[in-house]
């Protein structure tokens, strides 16, 4: 897959194109990827991912928390098979587009388009004047075939959208999500130095510098640890540790079983596969150890 961050450096011809921010790469954007590289196969035509960064949100000033790095965004788009990602940078120039301009400049003039395949409420253009309607009219126009994918619906009937796993992650629901999205939701960061607790508790810890990212709501989870290329079982702490005094700011703690090496300084990602409880202060030490062997008792056996 070529990465190409700058549209200066992009000029295509005989492309199927998708379009869309794509955060998280849910169930439902692995759909819209798919039925474009079907439509490629079909008119013998090169894949192509078309996004942003930043997010248009963030451009926009809104606060929210996306569910990938730029790092674990671009590890999901390779996973994708397709020819070229197109990770535009999104500015006042390209937000002021509109919907016609954009469509001939951009996804013709520059992507070299002959099919487009957007999500069915996908909106692009200045303001956010164009939808799906639009598009299928000006394909029309430009001879560009130009599909849109019905939103996928989970096993309960309610359709799968970016916003909708970033509220269940905030919940806790971390199964949920994760089935989502197609795979365990994650964190990653350096992992740093903590005051060393939980190695003096028997349950020695790896802290990790989550900053920025949207973390679960304070608890304990089974989790799974990928840190130097190998995967290991783990339980993962997020909070202020109310039993302890002096517990501090929140943070991500994970003891991984029957793991004892120095791994400060080194990048470690935290897969989350269930929710175990919530954050609850204890009249002891020993029974906050107690509770934390039967944590990582239930984390062993987690599915």
């Amino acid at each position: 897959m070529y990465v190409i961050s700058d549209l200066k450096d992009v000029s295509l011809s005989g492309t199927a194109v998708c379009l869309g921010n794509f955060d998280g790469l849910h169930l439902g954007h692995r759909l819209i990827i798919s039925s474009m590289k079907e439509e490629a196969a079909e008119i013998g035509a090169k894949t192509v991912i078309f996004t942003f960064y930043p997010h248009p949100f963030k451009f926009f000033g809104k606060d929210i928390k996306l569910l990938a790095t730029p790092r674990k965004r671009l590890e999901l788009f390779e996973e994708q098979g397709v020819d070229y990602l197109i990770n535009a940078p999104f500015n006042g120039e390209l937000a002021a587009l509109s919907p016609e301009c954009f469509f001939k400049d951009i996804i013709i003039g520059v992507l070299g388009a002959e099919a487009v395949v957007v999500g069915r409420d996908y909106r692009f253009g200045a303001g956010k004047s164009g939808d799906t309607d639009t598009m299928a009219v000006l394909g029309r126009k430009y001879g560009v075939k130009c599909l849109s994918v019905e939103k996928l619906k989970s096993a309960s009937g309610e359709e799968i959208s970016s916003s909708r796993i970033r509220r269940l992650i905030a919940e806790g629901d971390v199964g949920e999500a994760g089935d989502l999205l197609g795979a365990f939701y994650s964190v990653e960061g350096t992992v740093i130095h903590g005051d060393g607790r939980g190695k003096a508790f028997g349950f020695p810890t790896i802290n990790i510098d989550a900053a920025g990212e949207l973390t679960p709501p304070a608890g304990v989870y089974a989790t799974d640890t990928l840190i130097n290329g190998a995967r290991f079982k783990s339980v993962t702490y997020i909070g202020t540790r109310p039993t302890i005094e002096g517990g501090g700011e929140p943070r991500v703690e994970t003891n991984i079983f029957n793991f004892d090496r120095d791994v400060y300084g080194e990048f470690a990602q935290v897969f989350f596969r269930k929710r175990i409880r919530g954050e609850m202060k204890f009249g002891s030490i020993d029974e906050l150890k107690a509770q934390m062997a039967a944590d990582s008792a239930k984390a062993v056996n987690a599915e």
